[in-house]
């Protein structure tokens, strides 16, 4: 009994592993499909597809119709892994895992995504995505950062309705569920892009976004780019007031040219007669210490030359008899020890 329970559970694995799983139901231009084997075959219209395939596309396109109605087109210069297909269509009940590799991956579900989505598993690089009963796309780069954007999913009356997907990565999670919104996940450990809606039809999904991302994640991921940069700096951007200030006001009071320096403003008299003071001064003092050495000082007028000099404390204080300034000497009266004498230059 044992010996046959073995042999059945391996005559079902080694079923569906060999069994068709789906067959190509569009092919433009080149593509080919290596099997588990090694083997590589050209993709043509109703090729068989299995389990473990890898489909890779050069100068063309395909799509696979699988037996529970998923579809999966696969556009240009992409690659597509079939990691896993299992299927019991009389009790509708299966499994179902994929990664897109490269390029772009439409995926339209089927009835596994209807009876048992917690068997799908649709995987890129960088991100996993929980299906919901929808349709969606991947972008995938030639460094694994995948953007994925949910698409309405319509029938062959123009009937649309749109489902939900989750993208998780390694630390977070974010859900879709309007038409064309959207999110990218550059690597496995940074969280997915808060989920932005695209103004734009299905006609302009393919290769060309990892080109040129729609502008609306561009400008998403700079806002993140910011917001990272603030929680490291410990910034509040809330509290951020430069923006009040007006510079160009600050500057209109700075800002002057050599016209507007006033060059007869300054008290040049002033600056005159302080440096003649201190000319006459030290001609004075030097005069004193040549004539006068060892003799006592005397204050008052000297009759012959006309200066009077008066004791003002620290220093001397002199002048001409007739002149109404008085001049003070620029050296303490303590370092002078000698008298006044004849002065022929007052």
């Amino acid at each position: 009994m044992k010996l046959f329970t073995v042999f059945a559970i391996s005559l079902l694995w080694c079923t569906n592993t060999l069994a068709s799983i789906g067959a190509v139901s569009e092919i433009k231009g080149k593509g080919s499909i290596t099997r588990t084997d090694g083997a590589k075959v050209d993709i043509e219209q109703s090729l068989d597809v299995f389990s473990y395939d890898e489909v890779t596309t050069g100068r063309g396109r395909t799509a696979i119709d699988f037996v529970d109605d998923t579809r999966v087109e696969v556009t240009e210069h992409s690659k597509l892994i079939i990691d896993e297909f299992v299927y019991d269509p009389a009790n509708n009940e299966g499994g179902f895992t994929l990664t897109a590799a490269l390029g772009t991956v439409r995926y339209a579900s089927g009835q596994i995504a209807k009876d048992n989505r917690e068997n799908i598993t649709i995987q890129t690089p960088t991100a996993t995505i929980g299906v919901r009963g929808t349709d969606f796309a991947m972008i995938v780069d030639e460094l694994g950062g995948s953007t994925i954007i949910l698409l309405p999913s319509c029938n062959t009356m123009g009937l649309c309705v749109v489902g939900e997907i989750s993208v998780d990565s390694d630390v977070g999670q974010v859900i879709l569920n309007q038409a064309f919104q959207a999110t990218r996940v550059d690597v496995p450990e940074s969280r997915p892009l808060p989920a932005v809606e695209l103004d734009f039809d299905e006609s302009m999904i393919g290769n060309l976004l990892i080109l040129s991302p729609p502008r609306e994640i561009e400008e998403a991921e700079e806002i993140e780019r910011t917001r990272e940069t603030a929680d490291i700096l410990k910034l509040d951007f809330l509290e951020f007031e430069e923006l009040n200030v007006d510079y160009l006001a600050e500057e209109e009071d700075k800002w002057f040219t050599e016209l507007d320096i006033d060059y007869l403003a300054g008290d040049f008299l002033a600056d005159v007669l302080d440096q003649v003071n201190k000319v006459l001064a030290a001609q004075f003092l030097d005069q004193l210490k040549e004539d006068d050495r060892g003799r006592q000082l005397q204050f008052g007028i000297n009759p012959e030359t006309g200066v009077q000099l008066v004791d003002g404390g620290t220093y001397w204080l002199f002048r001409e008899r007739v002149a109404p300034v008085w001049y003070r000497s620029n050296c303490p009266r303590t370092i002078i020890p000698t008298s006044h004498s004849n002065r022929k230059d007052f």
